[in-house]
């Protein structure tokens, strides 16, 4: 059987932990323009996507909005296509 956090006690404090793990972080890019980075708290550097929450978030903040793809086929691009197009 799986262990959960609650098992061992540790629910609140990951909770803590993570309160504010799922907030987008505000950037500024070379041309001093603002972006807004976000993998989530579970991100995954590999997949080059950043979160729904971000992009949901710049498309009410801004006219255009420019995301990234992914970096592979494999993961990234079909993770884009299947995932964010769909729900963004």
């Amino acid at each position: 059987n799986a262990v959960t956090a609650r098992d061992v006690g540790a629910d609140g404090a990951m909770t803590a932990l993570l309160r504010d793990a799922f907030e987008p972080n505000v950037v500024q890019s070379l041309e001093n323009n603002p972006a807004l980075v976000h993998g989530g708290p579970f991100a995954n550097i590999a997949h080059g996507c950043s979160s729904l929450v971000a992009t949901k978030t710049a498309l009410r903040l801004a006219d255009y909005v420019v995301t990234e793809g992914g970096f592979g086929a494999d993961l990234g691009f079909e993770k884009f296509c299947n995932i964010k197009c769909r729900k963004s």
